[in-house]
This record gives structure tokens, sequence and C-alpha cells, in this order.
């Protein structure tokens, strides 16, 4: 039988005076949520960086589920209401709260009946060699993937304006088809009026006129 070797445990920091009662370590690692959660609880949810020491404090009243994302990205907290039915005294606050994993709020959702929050299952995640790798084509990948963001972008930017593209375009349709109207009507407007052209500029005179204004008026006594 093979001995094993455990590394060994040493202690890193104690925190102190946190009213948590729920503890959520990141699947990557690194971030730690203290979480107060309950309908007696306030809801306080502190992220902390274990390797800088940083904390950031957030809250979502009345959540009681905090749930990670297999990658450690990305994390989510609800108030759901019980699966088995009956009546819940908070519906009112169902919903989710999406946070990234330094508690920055993502996007915010309600619903009137809420039971469940789960992730989509991932076959596996990067692993440290895949991030080693991707970490040295950094450059090459971010230039792939702004190329398809801004191709995105430009989808979603001809769907939105799809109709008023198509009113532009039947409104240029529409002047079109009255200029040519108006231009196979020009004969019959310079017969009624004796062969005058009145679209021809040079059967106009072009006459220039200043006119002064007094705006205001000051007078002043000079002793």
């Amino acid at each position: 039988k093979e001995k094993q070797i455990l590394a060994e445990v040493n202690k890193v920091e104690t925190l102190e005076g946190k009213g948590c009662n729920c503890i959520f370590w990141s699947p990557a690692g690194g971030t730690i949520i203290l979480a107060a959660l309950g309908d007696s609880a306030s809801g306080t949810l502190e992220f902390y960086d274990v390797n800088s020491k940083t904390l950031t404090i957030k809250e979502h009243y009345r959540a009681n589920q905090v749930l990670w994302d297999p990658s450690g990205r990305t994390v989510c907290t609800t108030v759901s209401q019980p699966i088995g039915g009956g009546h819940f005294k908070f519906a009112m606050d169902n919903g989710y709260v999406l946070w990234t994993f330094q508690g920055k709020q993502l996007s915010q959702a309600s619903f009137e009946a809420f039971y469940q929050f789960q992730w989509r299952p991932r076959e596996k995640l990067s692993t440290r060699e895949e991030i080693t790798e991707i970490s040295k084509n950094l450059k090459k990948y971010e230039k792939q993937f702004n190329a398809f963001d801004e191709a995105k972008k430009r989808r979603l930017r001809l769907e939105e304006t799809k109709g008023k593209r198509k009113s532009r375009a039947e409104f240029r349709a529409t002047m079109a088809r009255l200029a040519d109207w108006r231009a196979r009507q020009k004969q019959e407007r310079m017969e009624l009026l004796n062969g005058y052209d009145s679209e021809d500029e040079e059967n106009f005179t072009v006459k220039e006129v200043t006119i002064e204004t007094v705006l205001n008026t000051k007078e002043e006594l000079i002793y």
C-alpha cells in the first residue's frame, strides 16, 4: 500500500467579526464569499480575495442561495421559493442577481414565481497547459474575439435599424418617382407659360438688399 503524503496546512488569516452563516469557495480558488442567507439574515455578500486580501461588500436582500458557475468567473445569488409549492411570503423578492467573482453586478431579474437556478454543465474546463498556451497567444485570441464582437454588433445594428432603412428607401423611391413625374410634365408647363422655363436659373434676376437695423442705443452725458 502506497503511503499518501498530505501537503502541510498552514493558517493564512483569520477574518473576525463577520455576520455570515455560509461560506462559498470559488471553483477556481482564490475567492471566497461570506454570505448572510435566509429570511432573517441581512443578505450581505462579502467577496474576499485571499491573494490580494481585498474585500468587496454587496447585498442581495433575502437571498437564500449562492451558486458559482463551473469556471469560477461568475456567481449567482437567488431568492427562490420551495419547489413543493405552497405560500411563499417573500414571493415579491423572487429572482436572481449575477455577479463577477470580484463582486461587480452584471445583471438582475425578478419573477413572480421562481423555484430554481442552475448553471449549464460543462464537459471540462481548460487544463493548466491549455491556460498557459492561451496566455501566450492572448493577443491573437484577442483580435479574433474583437472581430467577432464587432461583427455581432454590426448584425445587431442592422437588425435594429431595419425599419428605419426600409422607411428611408421607400421615401427615396417616392421622391424619385415624383421627380420623374415632374420632369415628364416640364414641356407641358413651358407651353402653358408661353415657353418660359421656371426651372432655368438664367431666367431669374438676383438682387442683394442690405437692411441696417438699430438694435439698441445708449446715451451718456459727459461733463
